[in-house]
């Protein structure tokens, strides 16, 4: 590679400038992620002592260099574990990145199970909510239902939502193809400007919809309509194209 200058015995080449531009932008990246948040003060400490180590080496301090050196490997593990949320969001921003999904892109038999699930429901007499999430969340709601951990089948749905089911009430929760759990109880609604003749159901999903970027399929068990809350709104008696177009967009804009 020709050296675009040298300076005494310092050479720079275009590589090293490439280098040195996306090592400048992993670390502005990392700063975005890690900045106004707790652990952004432990960042900072750690960059201290690793600073501190770099200097022993550069001033031959050999016993400073030499514990840090043996420390290297603890200090890995102590990010991983201080770390741990912060690497969880960098990764879900790695992953969420439109070409890397463009790649890892599977067909869609998980959304049209949920399609068909919902209207084999309408068509049962069943009343349903089903929590589809985007995103890895809703921990606290998770953990106050029953752990159910299966892919998502309309036969598990209508087995869940039947009335002698000990888990029908409530709703349950999807996250990719996964049910992740059954008979969770959603926040309601205290829009004063809601038609008072909504429902709980009804309320229950458009609360979660305005405390979270889920969107909640609502189906009645009174009228078997479906309704979909996203985002404080409540879109009623949607039929299955609607339905759909929903869904794939919503999945797809992540």
């Amino acid at each position: 590679m020709v050296d675009l200058f040298n300076i005494g015995f310092i050479s720079v080449s275009l590589v090293d400038i490439i280098d040195m531009i996306v090592v400048g932008f992993v670390f502005y990246g990392t700063y975005l992620l890690f900045r106004d948040t707790r652990a952004s003060q432990m960042l900072y400490g750690m960059i201290a002592i690793a600073l501190l180590g770099f200097f022993a080496h550069l001033l031959n301090f050999r016993a400073t260099a030499w514990l840090f050196e043996k420390l290297a490997t603890v200090w890995v593990i102590l990010f991983i574990i201080l770390f741990q949320p912060e690497l969880r969001r960098i990764l879900l921003y790695i992953g969420q990145n439109p070409i890397l999904r463009w790649m890892s892109k599977s067909d869609n038999s998980k959304t049209e199970e949920i399609i068909h699930s919902v209207f084999e429901l309408k068509k049962a007499g069943l009343g349903a909510l089903l929590v589809v999430m985007r995103d890895s969340g809703l921990k606290s709601i998770i953990d106050r239902g029953v752990e159910i951990n299966a892919l998502i089948n309309h036969d598990i749905v209508l087995s869940i939502f039947n009335t002698s089911s000990p888990l029908h009430d409530g709703a349950i929760i999807i996250y990719e193809d996964r049910i992740l759990a059954a008979k969770c109880i959603l926040p309601l609604s205290e829009n004063i400007e809601l038609d008072p003749t909504i429902g709980t159901r009804h309320l229950a999903g458009l609360g979660l919809s305005e405390e979270s970027d889920a969107t909640v399929i609502i189906v009645s068990e009174e009228t078997g309509r479906i309704s979909i809350a996203f985002q404080g709104k409540l879109k009623r008696d949607v039929n299955e194209d609607e339905l759909r177009t929903s869904l794939y967009t919503y999945l797809s804009n992540r």
